[in-house]
C-alpha cells in the first residue's frame, strides 16, 4: 500500500503537556447514597475472521440489564488495523482491515455493568484521501467519561473502505477524544462515541513505549488498588496506528504500528472505578 508520510510536527509533546499524559486524574465529587456503584465485568465475544487486504466488522452483546461502560478489539497480527471500537446499545462493535495477504482474526472485548450510563457522540466528519481528522464527544455536566471510542469503519462503503487507522481513543476531562488517518482512496466517516455516567473515575496513563520507525509495540495502563477497568484507548502521534486495545483484569493494553519518518511514542489510558 503507498503511504503518504505523515509530518510528527510536536504533536505528542503539546499533548504530554496536558492530563492526557498525566499518571492519574481524579473525577468528581463522591456520589449520594442513591446512586450505587456495581461491578465491571469483562465479557469476550466471537473470533471473527478478516480476509486479506479486507475489512471486516463484529461486536459482543452484554447480558440482558446490563450495557458496556467500554470496551476495545483484540486482533492476530501486526497487519491488522483497528478503524472502529464504539458501543452500539448493548453491544461493544468493533472493525478491523487487514493489510497481510493472509487471513487474520480479531475478537471484540466490552466491559458489562448494571451501572447507569449514558452514551454521547460528537458530530461527523469526512476524511479525505491522505488526511488525519479528530472528533470529540462530551459528557453531560456532572457526568464522567468510563469509556468511548471512534468509528471510522462502520459507515464506510465498497471494497477499499475501512482503511481509516485510529491512532487516538482516550479521555480528557468530561470528553472522548477519537482521531484516525485516512490510508485507503476513499473519504470515509469519522464519529466518535463516549459512555457517561455520575459515579467517580479515576483516570491512569502508561509510561511512553519508544517505537522506532516500521515498529510495532504495546503500552500498558494499570488502574489503581482495589480499582477495576471500565474503559481505555491510548494516544501517540498521528502516524502511530492501533492494531489493538483491550481491557486486561486490572488496566489496559494498547499495540501499535509507527508509520511515521522518526521514532515516536505511545501511551496508553485506562478509567478505572471502585465497584
Amino acid at each position: 500500500m503507498n503511504r503518504r508520510h505523515l509530518a510528527t510536527f510536536g504533536l505528542v509533546g503539546a499533548l504530554c503537556a496536558t492530563a492526557l499524559c498525566a499518571g492519574a486524574a481524579q473525577a468528581g465529587p463522591e456520589p449520594s447514597a442513591a446512586r450505587l456503584r456495581a461491578p465491571h465485568t469483562i465479557v469476550t465475544g466471537a473470533t471473527s475472521t478478516v480476509a486479506p487486504h479486507s475489512t471486516n466488522t463484529t461486536n459482543v452483546p452484554c447480558q440482558s440489564g446490563q450495557t458496556p461502560s467500554g470496551g476495545g478489539v483484540r486482533t492476530s497480527g501486526n497487519g491488522v488495523f483497528l478503524t472502529a471500537t464504539w458501543p452500539s446499545g448493548i453491544s461493544w462493535v468493533g472493525d478491523v482491515y487487514n493489510e497481510t495477504d493472509s487471513p487474520q482474526t480479531f475478537t471484540p472485548v466490552a466491559i458489562c455493568t448494571l451501572q447507569r450510563h449514558t452514551t454521547r457522540f460528537g458530530t461527523t466528519v469526512s476524511v479525505q484521501s491522505g488526511q488525519t481528522a479528530t472528533v470529540r464527544a462530551v459528557c453531560d455536566t456532572g457526568q464522567v467519561p468510563t469509556g468511548g471510542g471512534p468509528n471510522a469503519g462502520s459507515r464506510g462503503t465498497g471494497s477499499d473502505s475501512g482503511q481509516a487507522y485510529i491512532s487516538q481513543s482516550s479521555d480528557s476531562g468530561q470528553e472522548w477524544i477519537g482521531r484516525v488517518t485516512n490510508h485507503g482512496p476513499r473519504v470515509v466517516i469519522l464519529q466518535t462515541y463516549v459512555r457517561c455516567t455520575d459515579t467517580p473515575h479515576t483516570a491512569h496513563a502508561s509510561a511512553p513505549t519508544r517505537l522506532a520507525q516500521g515498529a510495532t509495540g504495546t503500552a500498558h495502563a494499570e488502574c489503581g488498588p482495589g480499582e477495576v477497568p471500565t474503559g481505555g484507548g491510548g494516544l501517540g502521534n498521528p502516524a502511530v496506528d492501533f492494531n489493538e486495545s483491550f481491557p486486561t483484569a486490572t488496566g489496559w493494553t494498547t499495540r501499535a504500528t509507527n508509520h511515521g519518518t522518526t521514532p515516536l511514542d505511545l501511551y496508553a489510558r485506562v478509567i478505572c472505578t471502585r465497584p
